[in-house]
């Protein structure tokens, strides 16, 4: 039986390929006869000239990203659940191209759910034990929780793909695994800093029995999504896995497989340990940010800089896509956090941080063993 990870990483990788959109849904997506309060710059046009990227954080694969965009891909951890997270900015700020949500979780249907993984469940952050559920029901609640909040959010409508899920399928039954894949195409329509931008949301969820995959790719443009399919499908073809690092994860999965028992006593035993912790997703994300920074690659220099200069265009769709907020000191820089917190303090010296509920001060830094004048308070930016 292959693993939930070679099943995750081969349907992220067949889904957009195999998808078409629904045009008539697009158009209404960018309707001219809307009127826009500012007129949105002319959308950077696609291009199939990418540069490799390897992830920083994990070494675990290398993707073609477009040259002379803001490229940013990792991967994201917690526990035993990896995933890869991508999102590329065109030179203009018109166009965003992203693939991968760090906050989708691993599903497993009830009937195949052990005692074991109920409790390993409890308290896993992204592992859910619930029925398979279609893309075409999945994604619109996912794409109002995802990107609901951002100004003058519509949803447009949403397509099944029967010609995709076709081929997917085949895919799938090519590479040797059973799957039960759906694939749905999402429009909404929304204003970044009153521009009318549209977005396309191409997702699937696959169900192999035991567990179900959830994948999301999403296009959002002043101009048509759709002509950057080709683009993501060209992107697409470039990923490639690292043998050694997929080896290691085969290794993990068979012994993980083989002692699940001990898994789940380990699982719940890291949980707790972790909770004692200053903030486990706090720390994850840190970890997986000083990992970029230390790759120095001058487009990942260019993103983060066109953060850090309180440049508002695309910021807080990609905050929800990479489940963060950006925060203001009282020197005016940005940074960025991990979304989980109300309030966060950050290190005066360093780009550490720790974030709490509405309770957390910095007496609470001192019961926490930390030097409270290390610290300011920073400010989410809105």
């Amino acid at each position: 039986m292959r693993s939930i990870l070679q099943t995750a990483f081969l349907a992220l990788a067949l889904t957009t390929a195999c998808s078409k959109p629904n045009e008539a849904a697009l158009v209404e997506a960018g309707d001219p006869k809307k009127p826009a309060t500012k007129a949105a710059p002319q959308s950077t046009p696609p291009t199939t000239d990418l540069v490799t990227m390897r992830d920083p954080v994990e070494n675990a694969y290398t993707l073609g990203m477009p040259k002379g965009w803001h490229n940013r891909t990792y991967s994201a951890r917690v526990f035993d659940i990896h995933s890869m997270v991508t999102t590329s900015v065109s030179p203009n700020g018109s166009v965003l191209i992203f693939s991968g949500d760090p906050s989708i979780p691993q599903y497993w249907n009830p009937a195949s759910a052990s005692p074991v993984l109920y409790d390993i469940a409890r308290t896993h952050p992204r592992m859910k034990i619930e029925p398979f559920v279609p893309a075409t029901e999945y994604f619109p609640g996912y794409v109002k929780r995802k990107f609901g909040n951002l100004p003058s959010f519509k949803l447009i409508s949403t397509e099944a793909d029967a010609q995709g899920e076709q081929k997917l399928r085949k895919k799938f039954a090519d590479a040797g695994i059973r799957v039960e894949a759906t694939i749905a195409n999402v429009a909404f329509s929304y204003t970044d800093g009153d521009k009318p931008m549209n977005a396309l949301i191409i997702g699937s969820t696959s169900d192999s029995g035991p567990f179900w995959i959830v994948t999301v790719t999403g296009i959002a443009t002043s101009g048509d999504p759709k002509a950057y399919i080709p683009m993501i499908e060209a992107m697409g073809r470039t990923h490639q896995m690292n043998p050694d690092w997929q080896a290691e994860q085969n290794r993990k999965h068979q012994e993980r497989m083989a002692q699940i028992q001990e898994f789940g006593r380990q699982m719940t035993a890291q949980h707790h340990r972790n909770m004692g912790a200053i903030q486990q997703s706090a720390q994850r994300h840190q970890q997986r940010m000083q990992a970029i920074w230390a790759q120095g690659d001058a487009s990942m220099k260019s993103y983060y800089d066109r953060m850090a200069s309180g440049e508002a265009q695309h910021r807080n769709f990609l905050n929800y896509i990479n489940e963060e907020n950006t925060v203001v000191g009282s020197n005016g820089k940005t940074f960025q956090v991990d979304s989980s917190y109300q309030r966060y303090f950050m290190h005066k010296r360093d780009r550490t941080y720790v974030g709490g509920d509405t309770g957390m001060d910095l007496d609470k830094l001192r019961s926490l063993g930390l030097n409270p004048n290390d610290y300011e308070e920073v400010k989410i930016t809105k």
